[in-house]
């Protein structure tokens, strides 16, 4: 009963003190915005499309940099009639500046990038 007891007392303490370390944080975030252009007709009023971009650029970003990136989260500035959106959105890349995660993201343009509900053409990317 002891040794099991031993058992659970480690599991429990060592689980608590993986939760308890302060995650890393890139504070060197860059403020993008975003033209895209869907490969097929999106419905705004029927698709979550904060969820859809969010996805669309967090993932892209990883993938580019191979490692942890931070995604503040997107914001829609419009929809154009064309059915492409302008999309803010607050991004960094752990070891990258926030110069180097620009130059990242601006070198997307005219480059597809890989969505849940479509693919997304980046038309345009301008970062400050």
């Amino acid at each position: 009963m002891f040794f099991n007891f031993s058992k659970v007392l480690i599991a429990v303490v060592a689980a608590t003190s993986a939760s308890a370390m302060p995650s890393k944080r890139q504070a060197d975030s860059v403020s993008c915005n975003f033209g895209l252009a869907p490969s097929v007709p999106v419905d705004p009023s029927s698709t979550n499309l904060v969820s859809e971009f969010n996805f669309v650029l967090g993932r892209s970003l990883a993938i580019d940099t191979g490692g942890s990136i931070f995604n503040v989260g997107s914001t829609i500035l419009a929809e154009n009639a064309d059915g492409s959106f302008l999309v803010n959105d607050v991004l960094s890349a752990d070891g990258k500046t926030a110069s180097e995660t620009a130059a990242i993201l601006t070198s997307w343009v005219g480059e597809t990038k890989e969505g849940i509900v479509a693919n997304w053409l980046v038309q345009s990317v301008t970062c400050a």
